[in-house]
C-alpha cells in the first residue's frame, strides 16, 4: 500500500492543473484537459481505494483539524485573489511607464474623442486569434469616450455581416455613425485619428496653395523639394487642398479658409500683392512661408500688420563629438511662444535654411503679433548675407542679432467694419522644413499642422499628433498563442512542482 502513497499528491497536481486549465481557457474537450483530468481523477482514486481505512482514522485526529483550517484559509484566499482578479477585468486601468508615452493616444486623440457629439461605433474585421493590437487601440479609444464603442468580427464565422458592408480584406475597420459609413485600412493611430476627424468633420475646410512663381508642386510624394506629403497631411486633417493661380484670378476666393503663400525667387506681381491684401483685409486667414532672399516685394504687407521679417539668415553655432563648435544653418527649435498653435507643443523642430520673423517694435491698433518659435542662445541672425553665402562664413558682431531669435510669428487682426471676422497670419522664415525632405523630420509636421487649424479656426484639432513609429510586436496564430499559454503558464510551473514533490518524495522515504 505505501506504493501507492505518492498518487495522491500527484493525482492532485494533474487535477488542479487540467481544472485550471479548463477555467481559463473555457475549453473541456483539450487533449491537455482531458488527460490531466482522466490520470490525476485516476491516481487520486486508487490512493483513496488504498487507503480507506487509514483516511477514517486520520479524520478524528489532530491533524485533521490543521489539515481542515489550511484548506479554508487556502480557499478564501484564493477566493479573494479570484474576486479581486475579476473587479480588475471589469474596471480596466492603464498606466503607461514609458517615457515617450508609447501607449497612450496622443493628446490630439484625446480632444477629438472628448469632442465627439454623436456617437461612433467602429466594426473591425479580423479572424479569431488577431488583431491583438487593434483590439486595444480601440479599447483605449473606448475609454476616453462612452460615444465611441466596438466590436470585432470574425469574417468567417460571420460572413453575411462582412457582405453587408462589403468588406473584402482581413484588417478592416468600419466606422459608422447612423446610415453614414467609412472603412479605414490603416489600423494604427495615426489612420484611426485621422478617420474619425474627416468623418466627423462634416464639411470639408478649403486650403489654397498660391502657384505660379516655381513654388514646390503638391502631387509628387518622391521629389524632395515639393510639398506632396504635406497635401496628404492636410487631407487626412480633413481639409480640401486646391492651388490657386494668383496671376489669372480676379482676388482670393472666399470659400478660401486658409490661403499658403511660399515665397520664391520669381516675385509676385503687383496685382496678385493687392489681391493678398483685399483677402486680409476683409478677415483671411494666411500662412507665409519666406525664404531668406526671396519674397521681399511681400514685406511691406506683412509689415503693414506688425510682422517684421528681417533680411538675414539664423546661423546656429553647435557642438559636435571630438570636433567641437562648428556653424550650421539649420536651427533646431525647442522654445516656442504663448500661443493656442504652441499650447502644448514642447517638441523640438528643425528649420533649413531660416531669416527671422518677429514682431514689429510698433504694433498698428487692432494688432496682435505672437512670436511662435526661438532658435537657440547659440545662435544668430547673420546680416551679412553676401558673405555668409559667397564666402561661407559668419562671425557674430555688432550688426548682428545674438539669440535666441524669433524665426515664426503669429497675428490677430481685429475686424474693422463692414468687416465681422478677425484676421489671422503666421509666417514662418523657411519653406525647405516642410517639403517631403523635412516634414517627417521632428516634429515639423505638426508644428505646420497646428498653424493651419488654428487659422483654420479648429482650435480642437491643435496638439501632437499621433506618431506612426510603433512598438516592435510579433503577431501570432491562434495554435502559436495557445502554444506559448500552455507552455508559460502551465505545463513548465507543472513540470517544476512535480520535479520538487518527486524530490521530497524519495527523500522523505
Amino acid at each position: 500500500m505505501n506504493a501507492y502513497r505518492s498518487f495522491g499528491l500527484f493525482g492532485l497536481v494533474l487535477l488542479m492543473f487540467g481544472l485550471i486549465a479548463g477555467i481559463i481557457t473555457s475549453t473541456w474537450t483539450s487533449r491537455y484537459v482531458l488527460v490531466h483530468l482522466i490520470f490525476g481523477g485516476a491516481l487520486l482514486a486508487l490512493y483513496l481505494f488504498t487507503h480507506v481505512e487509514s483516511l477514517k482514522e486520520s479524520m478524528s485526529g489532530r491533524k485533521t483539524k490543521y489539515g481542515t483550517n489550511t484548506v479554508v484559509y487556502t480557499v478564501l484566499t484564493l477566493a479573494v485573489l479570484g474576486f479581486i482578479n475579476y473587479i480588475g477585468f471589469q474596471h480596466a486601468w492603464r498606466y503607461d511607464a514609458t517615457e515617450q508615452g508609447l501607449f497612450s493616444v496622443a493628446p490630439q486623440t484625446r480632444q477629438v474623442l472628448e469632442s465627439l457629439d454623436r456617437d461612433i461605433e467602429v466594426f473591425a474585421f479580423f479572424r479569431e486569434a488577431e488583431g491583438t493590437y487593434a483590439r486595444d487601440l480601440l479599447e483605449g479609444y473606448s475609454n476616453i469616450s462612452e460615444r465611441f464603442t466596438f466590436s470585432m468580427i470574425d469574417p468567417d464565422r460571420r460572413p453575411e455581416v462582412a457582405q453587408e458592408m462589403e468588406v473584402t480584406q482581413y484588417g478592416t475597420l468600419v466606422m459608422t455613425s447612423g446610415e453614414e459609413s467609412t472603412k479605414i485600412t490603416e489600423v494604427t493611430e495615426e489612420g484611426l485619428t485621422n478617420a474619425l476627424i474627416r468623418f466627423t468633420a462634416g464639411e470639408r475646410k478649403q486650403v489654397y496653395f498660391a502657384t505660379g512663381h516655381g513654388e514646390p508642386e503638391l502631387e509628387p510624394r518622391e521629389t524632395p523639394g515639393d510639398f506632396g506629403q504635406l497635401k496628404d497631411a492636410l487631407d487626412n486633417e480633413g481639409f480640401e487642398v486646391e492651388v490657386l493661380l494668383l496671376s489669372t484670378a480676379a482676388d482670393v476666393p472666399d470659400d478660401a479658409d486658409v490661403l499658403v503663400v511660399t515665397a520664391t525667387e520669381r516675385p509676385f506681381l503687383d496685382q496678385e500683392i493687392a489681391a493678398l491684401d483685399r483677402y486680409l483685409d476683409r478677415g483671411g486667414r494666411a500662412l507665409f512661408l519666406v525664404d531668406p532672399r526671396a519674397g521681399d516685394e511681400l514685406l511691406p504687407l506683412l509689415e503693414a500688420r506688425g510682422i517684421a521679417v528681417g533680411t538675414d539668415v539664423i546661423v546656429d553655432q553647435v557642438m559636435q563629438l571630438f570636433a567641437g563648435p562648428s556653424l550650421g544653418v539649420q536651427p533646431i527649435v525647442g522654445d516656442y511662444g504663448f500661443h493656442p498653435i504652441t499650447e502644448e507643443f514642447g517638441e523640438r523642430t528643425i528649420f533649413l535654411l531660416a531669416r527671422t520673423v518677429d514682431a514689429a517694435e510698433e504694433l498698428p491698433e487692432g494688432i496682435t503679433v505672437t512670436p511662435l518659435a526661438r532658435t537657440s542662445v547659440n545662435s544668430w541672425a547673420e546680416s551679412d548675407v553676401e558673405r555668409l553665402f559667397g564666402a561661407n562664413e559668419a562671425t557674430l558682431d555688432d550688426a548682428d542679432l545674438a539669440g535666441p531669435v524669433s524665426i515664426a510669428v503669429a497675428a490677430t487682426l481685429s475686424p474693422t467694419p463692414p468687416v465681422d471676422r478677425e484676421g489671422r497670419i503666421v509666417v514662418f522664415g523657411d519653406s525647405e522644413w516642410v517639403n517631403n525632405s523635412n516634414l517627417s523630420l521632428y516634429y515639423n509636421q505638426d508644428l505646420f499642422l497646428n498653424s493651419v487649424n488654428w487659422l483654420a479656426g479648429e482650435a480642437d484639432l491643435i496638439s501632437i499628433r499621433p506618431r506612426a513609429t510603433r512598438a516592435s510586436r510579433i503577431v501570432l496564430t491562434e495554435s502559436e498563442s495557445w502554444a506559448v499559454f500552455y507552455i508559460s503558464v502551465l505545463l513548465l510551473p507543472e513540470i517544476v512542482l512535480l520535479a520538487g514533490l518527486a524530490i521530497w518524495w524519495r527523500r522523505r522515504r
